[in-house]
């Protein structure tokens, strides 16, 4: 899995996943071009987060600070972010993957989600999503510990609505 090439150790983390019982094709694409706007609790929540409202798909999340570090086509895709700050208000957009990977510094925060779809085999898949935040230092860990603490409830609800609203465009027919 290209989430543990790019952040095998980390603080926190969230993972959701939801299971269809279809022989849909081309789930992957469908994954990556679900229109998110559609959905009024993830509209909600990203401007209560000040997320511009062009945030349509995954690949939108460009537009959140967040860089494409990957790709297994049909299979995974993952983003990564670096800030210094616990709440993610300020985010340093200009780092490859090879940055990504080699950057330890520890006045920093990373941060990566992935979104994958796996073949549990007779039709069924599964599509899930996993954040990771690695925090350099103990000062910036207790920091988000407690933004995250807040932001966690939110976080999950938007997550599983991503994935409820992937699983309706997939199997819809």
């Amino acid at each position: 899995m290209l989430i543990d090439k790019y952040l095998p150790a980390y603080d926190f983390n969230e993972f959701h996943s939801v299971e269809l019982d279809s022989a849909a094709k081309d789930i992957y694409q469908k994954m990556l071009h679900c229109d998110l706007s559609n959905n009024h609790l993830i509209r909600f929540f990203f401007r209560l987060r000040g997320i511009p409202k062009e945030l349509y798909n995954i690949d939108h999340l460009t537009k959140m600070g967040f860089i494409r570090l990957g790709e297994e086509p049909a299979r995974e895709i993952i983003f990564g972010m670096i800030t210094d700050n616990p709440m993610f208000n300020s985010c340093k957009p200009n780092f490859s993957p090879v940055d990504f990977l080699g950057n330890s510094d520890t006045s920093i925060i990373k941060a990566v989600i992935n979104f994958q779809v796996q073949d549990q085999g007779n039709s069924k898949h599964t599509i899930s999503t996993e954040t990771r935040v690695w925090c350099g230092n103990k000062k910036l860990k207790s920091k988000f510990r407690l933004y995250w603490f807040f932001v966690k409830p939110f976080s999950q609800l938007i997550r599983k609505s991503m994935l409820r609203q992937m699983k309706r465009k997939i199997t819809a027919v």
